[in-house]
């Protein structure tokens, strides 16, 4: 009876202590998609697609982007 109570102590010691180190890698996580690593680069929205067409030096800024015509 005494060898099955301490098991179940270890049993119950490691999910508290698997419980514990997951909540610190959540916490761990959520600082690092808080902190900005770097600033953002103008006219940077995301990775690899450009975020619109590109204006020439006579356009006017309120207008729509100029779109291509089809083939």
């Amino acid at each position: 009876m005494n060898a099955f109570l301490t098991a179940a102590a270890f049993v119950v010691l490691i999910a508290v202590a698997a419980y514990v180190i997951h909540r610190l890698n959540l916490q761990h996580a959520d600082r690092i998609a808080a902190y900005r690593y770097s600033t953002p680069r103008p006219g940077r929205r995301g990775h690899g697609a450009p975020d619109h067409t590109p204006r020439t030096a006579g356009d006017d800024p309120g207008a729509p982007p100029a779109t291509r015509p089809r083939l």
